[in-house]
């Protein structure tokens, strides 16, 4: 149980069975990377697409996936990104803000929760993926419970926590979902309350704990010999986690430090080596380097059962008493499942532990946790990102109607994702207002770079505004402005039409770039003319952004030769068959 060597990646488990396609997936986490969520629709695309770096695979893959994917975090965790990529314009309905379940607590659950469709077979699967990681580029050593079902005929109780954290988790959010979004998640929290999941090997029972949720029941931690991993502990956490005998404790060095020692007193405590996960003669072992712990597993025995719980919850106070949090119960035999097969001397978690020795405390800074509840205050403001035209571009005025937190010595200010270095100073204990102007069309975004920082430190965050007017076909500028040449264009195409990444390849041949084109232009046509018949909403972003590059008056330099005329008789046939179909 949890070797080392025995690593899963997020995207491998996101990746739809053979033969079925995404239907609908929400992810719940504490913090969120932007960049981290453009990867991750690639893992629902076809097969070519999942392991390509190509900006314009990235694109078409988080295009083709934007309407059926929803990400929920809590506000003020929103990384910022190191650079502006108009990449993040096409993630922008996924992503949703969630509140502070109540003052001094986190929205802190990690959750994958996916349905998929087999249009052959017409069958319908569920997978959830309950983690302790977030959606974010973290190295650190993470948990991963993979459970596969399917939708069954009624609903089983022992899943209501899970429909409950769904529900609670929309009741929080800064600002409402469109109604189709809410009622695709309403349906998606009805599979999962009729989900009959496959248990682990070994298993015998399997219960939810959605702490934090209204009418949740916190888990029985009463047994004879308790593990607690977590990163973070604090001693009531770890009296509640461990109310009574044997304790051992793998945490890391500074959280440790920092217990008093009666709280450690007759436990054995543990730490990972910093050198774990390197190959022992230096060479590459090919698999990603980790760092630190982050995983938060709870092993307790009595008798000869074992109970493993395992998901986002930390050893701390916070965590039982307040945050929302999502743990998963697996009861089993003490052998297979119980902490001599985690701690136990052939045990394969135990080679990458050793003894914790106590170093000198390193205090946190006080002053750095206010900086980050202040901007977690600021980014719960709902803010409205206004989008008038002017006579040098577009201009955006951020809003809010409540007024920003007081905060005396502190200097806050926002500024677009997209205009980085363009600050606007805001007013501690005043509503936001705030103009950006000469906006080209695809710098407009609500994607809005937060900073609170006094003369002790900085903190920053992005906050979502809510767009007012925004331009229509915004995102054909986006796509326009990623291709730039004729090869792109072909890429795009390519992948648009559903032929991956091996075709779209071909598209960077000789013959002056347009190799691909030059020597396969009847089998583009063909292609196109499939479309047509099989698929014609497939052409409708093709159109736009044709459209767009004609405008701009780049279709030489841009369009493929002879593609102009082509796509005229593709438009003609398209508006044909409208016309005999309104007949």
């Amino acid at each position: 149980m949890l070797a080392p060597d025995s690593r899963s990646l997020l995207l491998d488990a996101l990746r739809p069975p053979p033969g079925a396609r995404l239907s609908r997936a929400v992810a719940l986490t504490f913090t969120l990377d932007l960049e981290s969520l453009l990867v991750a629709p690639l893992a629902f695309a076809a097969h070519g697409l999942r392991e390509s770096t190509d900006p314009i695979a990235v694109m078409e893959g988080v295009r083709r996936c934007a309407d059926r994917i929803d990400v929920f975090c809590q506000t003020g965790q929103i990384v910022v990104p190191p650079m502006r990529s108009g990449l993040l314009a096409f993630v922008e309905p996924m992503v949703h803000q969630v509140h502070r379940p109540r003052p001094g607590h986190l929205f802190h659950p990690k959750l994958w929760a996916l349905r998929f469709h087999d249009e052959a077979t017409g069958e319908t699967s569920l997978r959830m993926l309950v983690l302790s990681r977030n959606l974010t580029k973290d190295r650190s050593w993470d948990v991963c419970l993979r459970l596969d079902g399917i939708v069954g005929t009624r609903r089983v109780a022992g899943n209501r926590p899970l429909f409950d954290l769904m529900q609670h988790t929309l009741r929080l959010t800064v600002a409402p979902l469109p109604a189709d979004r809410r009622a695709a998640i309403h349906e998606l929290s009805e599979d999962l309350r009729r989900a009959e999941w496959e248990y682990p090997e070994g298993a015998r029972e399997m219960f939810f704990h959605a702490l934090g949720v209204p009418r949740a029941r916190p888990p029985d931690f009463v047994g004879t010999r308790h593990l607690v991993i977590s990163p973070f502990c604090t001693p009531g956490g770890l009296d509640r986690c461990a109310p009574s005998g044997q304790l051992a404790v793998v945490s890391r060095q500074e959280t440790l430090d920092c217990l008093p020692d009666e709280s450690l007193a007759g436990s054995e405590a543990l730490v990972v080596n910093a050198l774990a996960g390197l190959p022992s003669d230096g060479s590459p072992s090919g698999l990603e380097v980790l760092s630190g712990l982050h995983a938060k597993v709870y092993v307790v025995e009595k008798g000869r059962q074992a109970r493993v719980l395992l998901g986002s919850a930390n050893a701390t106070d916070a965590a039982f008493s307040g945050n929302v949090e999502l743990l998963v119960e697996l009861v089993g035999g003490r052998t297979q499942w119980g902490i001599d097969a985690l701690l136990g001397p052939a045990a394969g978690f135990r080679e990458i532990l050793e003894p914790y020795e106590r170093h000198d405390v390193t205090e946190p800074e006080p002053e750095a946790a206010k900086l980050r509840d202040l901007v977690r205050d600021i980014a719960a403001i709902p803010l409205s990102a206004t989008v008038t035209s002017e006579a040098d571009g577009h201009r955006i005025l951020l809003t809010s109607e409540d007024a920003l937190p007081d905060a005396p010595g502190v200097r806050i200010t926002a500024q677009l994702h997209t205009r980085r270095g363009e600050a606007a100073v805001l007013g501690p204990g005043l509503p936001v207002d705030a103009a950006f102007t000469g906006l080209a069309l695809v710098d407009i975004t609500p994607f809005v770079v937060v900073t609170a920082e006094d003369s002790t430190g900085r903190e920053q965050t992005v906050v979502l505004a809510t767009l007012v007017d925004d331009p229509p076909h915004r995102l054909d500028h986006v796509i326009a402005q990623q291709i730039d040449t004729p090869e792109k264009f072909l890429r795009f195409l390519l992948l648009m039409l559903g032929l991956g990444t091996d075709a779209a390849a071909a598209a960077s041949g000789d013959a002056g770039g347009h190799g691909a084109w030059r020597t396969s232009g009847s089998g583009i046509l063909e292609l196109l003319l499939n479309a047509l018949v099989d698929l014609p909403e497939q052409l409708d972003d093709l159109a736009g952004l044709v459209t767009r590059i004609e405008a701009s008056g780049d279709s030489s330099r841009l369009l493929p030769p002879g593609f102009a005329e082509l796509w005229r008789v593709i438009t003609e046939a398209r508006d044909t068959m409208t016309e005999a179909v309104s007949a």
